[in-house]
């Protein structure tokens, strides 16, 4: 019998809700604003709305919707699709509280959270720098998530790798 819990994904931290407005006012009043540009010039103005809109409606999809731990998966899902962890790959896991300084290789750093590649290849679907969760894979990939409560998180995965032993 396949037994799933579910986690809620945690809630924007105070920078990251900041950061999120800031950006967002910026990617969507700049592009309206170059429409009053003397003189016009409407390809920069069109070319501008599409990419800045366009970074946000991408940015947006990154947000995991649905975290879910199964008897042997843990399912990070977003707009994209599916990302799945299978728990017996699982070598290290445990809560990170600080921030530190970590470096985006590849993604989003702030609008909406931290999604993509940081510090060279770990994976981050982040959507709050104090409630994050590392998973270290057997391979060495790494996954960074952020469920609203990784207390309860960390300790459903030792449950379940404790049943797989």
């Amino acid at each position: 019998m396949i037994n799933t819990r579910e986690f809620d994904t945690a809630k924007m931290d105070e920078t990251t809700k900041i950061l999120t407005i800031i950006l967002l006012l910026f990617l969507i009043l700049f592009p309206i604003s170059s429409f009053f540009f003397e003189p016009p010039k409407p390809v920069i103005s069109i070319t501008s709305f599409v990419l800045m809109y366009g970074v946000i409606f991408i940015s947006y999809g990154f947000i995991p919707k649905r975290i879910a731990v199964s008897n042997d998966q843990i399912l990070v899902k977003n707009l994209y699709g599916p990302i799945v962890i299978n728990i017996n790959e699982i070598e290290t896991f445990n809560k990170i509280e600080k921030t530190g300084l970590n470096l985006r290789t590849a993604g989003v750093g702030g609008l909406f959270g931290y999604f993509g590649y940081f510090n060279g290849k770990d994976v981050w679907y982040v959507t709050n720098r104090h409630k994050k969760v590392k998973m270290v894979l057997k391979s060495g990939k790494v996954y960074v998530i952020s469920p609203e409560n990784p207390d309860d998180f960390v300790k459903e995965i030792q449950k379940r790798k404790s049943e797989m032993v």
